[in-house]
């Protein structure tokens, strides 16, 4: 459907559509999980291009409210270029924009893409030749877990803080946590990417014993719908996602 909307309404325009996100690395959830993707126009998309697309948008939106499909709108020519250096149209969470940057526009990124994409028009992800420089992927992990996830961590540190040991939160926090730092911990130690999911259960062998059991406990709360969750757990969480962060910041050094 989104694929014949923007057709129908910017005919010509998309010349290629790779997936990525967790369809692509194996682990979307039907409850929780958006379609990632990155489009790829005719050209550059300008002022004009970008309304078009603005329109189409909204128009699948129409059709399809319950979608979500989030992702950028490059141009061939980006993909051989640093992806921190690109400005183009985006989508996220039902919203179009083009006028900021993108945050989906960075290494892991086009490393995804590159070595998962899953093509639904246009060459081969593989065939794209995209150019993965691993030292900038690792700035891009060491940077993001400093100035993202330390300061998420700091933020789920204060709730537990105000909480009384009776109370929940909703299993989303600790999945987006934990999880979201055992990922960026693979991608430092293995200069790969792997799913939510995956990274959970590789970061249960690495973070320590302490720390198996609920890296495990918060990979199966992924596969299910947001639950409560208690406060013993949520603890738990919150010390295995300060020991991926700290050895991220270990491997940076």
């Amino acid at each position: 459907m989104w694929m014949s909307t923007y057709d129908d309404i910017a005919p010509r325009s998309i010349e290629g559509l790779y997936v990525i996100g967790s369809i692509a690395l194996d682990d979307w959830q039907p409850h929780s999980s958006d379609i990632d993707i990155v489009a790829i126009t005719t050209e550059p998309a300008d002022e004009e291009m970008a309304a078009t697309l603005l329109t189409a948008h909204a128009v699948f939106v129409e059709r399809c409210p319950s979608a979500r499909v989030d992702g950028p709108f490059l141009a061939w020519g980006d993909l051989t270029l640093s992806p921190q250096g690109v400005t183009r149209p985006w989508t996220l969470d039902g919203d179009f924009h083009h006028d900021a940057e993108c945050f989906e526009l960075n290494p892991v990124t086009w490393h995804t893409l590159a070595t998962h994409g899953i093509r639904v028009r246009g060459p081969e992800a593989a065939e794209l030749d995209i150019p993965l420089d691993l030292d900038e992927f690792a700035r891009f992990i060491t940077d993001n877990s400093r100035h993202y996830w330390k300061p998420v961590h700091d933020q789920f540190e204060a709730a537990l803080s105000e909480m009384r040991p009776t109370d929940t939160l909703p299993s989303s926090v600790p999945v987006w946590c934990l999880l979201g730092a055992c990922r960026m911990l693979y991608s430092a130690a293995t200069g790969g990417v792997t799913s939510k999911s995956a990274a959970g259960l590789w970061a249960a062998d690495v973070l320590g014993e302490q720390h198996r059991k609920v890296c495990e406990s918060v990979v199966a709360l992924r596969s299910e719908a947001d639950q409560p969750v208690d406060f013993a757990m949520l603890r738990a969480s919150l010390d295995a996602m300060a020991e991926a962060l700290r050895q991220i910041k270990t491997l940076s050094r």
